[in-house]
C-alpha cells in the first residue's frame, strides 16, 4: 500500500492555478472579484493564486482579445452556470486534487470583507483576467497510424500553426517515423518557444517512462522513447498519454466538457475508446488502454490484438461496413452512421435496424464503464456524431437498459461538436494538467 502523502505548499499553488485556468476556460474572462465569488474565497487568496500566471505572461489582467475564443455553451442539459467543480453551490473542495475552491496559500490573508463577497463600492471598474495574446505557446504531438500531426496551440486553444507527415508504418525499425517527426516540429514549432508538449498515441503507452509501448497499426515503433526524443528536438517538457485520454483533456479544457466535474469522452470510427474524467482528473494508471479491448463477446469474432470478443470487433466503421454489406444495405464498403442515419430517413428498415444494433454494441462497453467509475455523462466523437441527437438517445436508451438500477441511473449522451482538432487541444490540455508546476 502507498503510504499518505501531504500536498506541499508548491503543488498546492499547481492545483489552484489549475482550478482558476480550467475556471476561465469554462466561464471566460473574469475579474477577480468574480473569481472570488464562483470559488467562496477572499480577493487576497485569489490575487496570491493569479500572481504566478500574471508574472509569467500566461494571463492579462484586462478585456479578451477581439479575436479570442468565446466561451462556449454549457455543455449540461438544461445550461445552468456550473461551477469549476462542476457542482452549483456545492460545498467548498478541499486541497487534496479534487476539483473545487482554491485553498488559501501561504502569504494569503482575508481582508476585512466576507470571503468570497468581492465587492466593490466604488474605484476603478474590474478588469478580466484572460490569457495574454503573447504567451507562450504549447506544443501538440498527436501519432496516427501512418502519419504525424503536430501542432502549435495557445493557452485559449487557438491553432497558431501546424505540420503533417508520413511515416512508413510496417517499417523495420522507427528510423522513418523519427524523420517524419523532426521534420513536423521544425515547421510546427521553429521559432515558438512552447511552455511543454503534449503527446497523444493509440496502442498502449507508458506515460511515467515517456515511450510507446505497442502499436499494432505501426509495430517498429514499441518501445520507442518518445517523450526524450521530443524534450531533446524542442528544448521543453513533454508528456506522454493514450489519445482516448488526451481527448478527454480537451474536452475539459477546451470542448463539451468544460464545467463538467465527471464525465466520459468516447472516441467512435476506425477504434473504439474511452476517457473517463473524475473530479476534474483524467483516470490513468500505468498498462492502462482505452477500453478497446474490453472482452464483451466470449468467443466472439478475433480481433487485431489476437484475442476474441473484443469491444473493438462489434464497435467501430469496420464492423458497420461489414454488418451492412450482410444486410445488403447499398453502399456498405463505405458507409458511415451518417449515411445510415439518412438511409433510414428514407425508410430503410435494414439501416434503422442496424443503427439500433450499433448503438447496443457501443453500449456494452460503456455499460462496463458506466459499471465502474460511473462517469454519468458520456460526450461522444468520431463517427458516432454523424447519427446526432436520435442516435445519441438511442445509445442512452440501451446504457439506461443495461444498467443495474435501470432507467433510475443518470445517464446523459452529448453529442460533440464535429472540431477535427480535439486530440491536438488534448495534447495542449495535456500541458496544463501536467505541466502547470512550471509556473511558480
Amino acid at each position: 500500500m502507498t503510504p499518505a502523502t501531504l500536498i506541499s505548499p508548491e503543488r498546492l499553488g499547481v492545483v489552484n492555478r489549475m482550478r482558476v485556468l480550467a475556471a476561465l476556460h469554462a466561464a471566460g474572462p473574469q475579474s477577480r472579484a468574480q473569481l472570488a465569488r464562483t470559488f467562496r474565497v477572499s480577493r487576497a487568496t485569489v490575487g496570491t493564486i493569479l500572481q504566478p500566471l500574471l508574472d509569467s505572461g500566461v494571463l492579462v489582467e484586462a478585456a479578451a482579445p477581439a479575436g479570442g475564443r468565446a466561451p462556449g455553451p454549457d455543455p449540461r442539459p438544461g445550461g445552468a452556470a456550473a461551477e469549476p467543480d462542476g457542482r452549483p453551490g456545492g460545498p467548498v473542495g478541499e486541497p487534496d486534487g479534487r476539483p473545487g475552491a482554491p485553498a488559501a496559500e501561504p502569504g494569503a490573508r482575508f481582508g476585512g470583507r466576507a470571503a468570497g463577497s468581492g465587492g466593490r463600492s466604488g474605484g476603478r471598474p474590474p478588469r478580466p483576467v484572460w490569457f495574454s495574446a503573447s504567451a507562450r505557446s504549447i506544443g501538440a504531438v498527436e501519432i496516427l497510424p501512418g502519419r504525424i500531426e503536430v501542432a502549435t496551440v495557445s493557452l485559449a486553444g487557438e491553432i497558431r500553426a501546424r505540420a503533417s507527415a508520413p511515416y512508413p508504418r510496417r517499417a523495420a525499425d522507427p528510423a522513418g517515423f523519427a524523420a517524419a517527426l523532426r521534420s513536423c516540429c521544425a515547421e510546427a514549432l521553429a521559432g515558438s518557444p512552447v511552455i511543454g508538449v503534449g503527446i497523444a498515441s493509440a496502442g498502449l503507452v507508458d506515460p511515467d517512462a515517456g515511450r510507446l509501448v505497442e502499436l499494432h497499426a505501426a509495430p517498429a515503433l514499441a518501445g520507442y522513447r518518445i517523450v526524450p526524443a521530443l524534450r531533446e528536438l524542442v528544448g521543453a517538457p513533454a508528456y506522454l498519454e493514450h489519445h482516448a485520454r488526451v481527448q478527454a483533456l480537451g474536452d475539459r479544457w477546451f470542448g463539451a466538457g468544460r464545467g463538467l466535474d465527471t464525465f466520459a469522452s468516447v472516441s467512435t470510427g476506425d477504434s473504439v475508446g474511452v476517457g473517463v474524467v473524475r473530479h476534474g482528473v483524467v483516470l490513468s494508471a500505468p498498462g492502462a488502454g482505452s477500453g478497446a479491448h474490453l472482452t464483451v463477446a466470449a468467443g466472439g469474432d478475433r480481433c487485431d490484438c489476437g484475442r476474441r470478443g473484443c469491444w473493438k470487433t462489434v464497435a467501430t466503421v469496420s464492423w458497420l461496413r461489414r454488418r451492412a454489406a450482410v444486410l445488403g444495405i447499398p453502399g456498405a464498403r463505405g458507409t458511415t452512421l451518417a449515411r445510415l442515419t439518412a438511409r433510414a430517413g428514407r425508410g430503410d428498415r435494414s439501416a434503422a435496424g442496424l443503427i439500433d444494433e450499433y448503438a447496443a454494441n457501443l453500449a456494452l462497453g460503456l455499460g462496463n464503464v458506466q459499471q465502474l467509475l460511473a462517469p454519468g455523462t458520456f460526450i461522444l466523437h468520431g463517427d458516432a456524431t454523424g447519427g446526432g441527437r436520435p442516435f445519441a438517445d438511442r445509445l442512452a436508451g440501451h446504457l439506461a437498459a443495461n444498467s443495474p438500477y435501470g432507467s433510475s441511473a443518470a445517464l446523459t449522451v452529448t453529442v460533440a461538436e464535429p472540431v477535427p482538432d480535439t486530440a491536438l487541444l488534448g495534447c495542449a490540455g495535456l500541458v496544463l494538467s501536467e505541466g502547470m508546476e512550471l509556473l511558480r
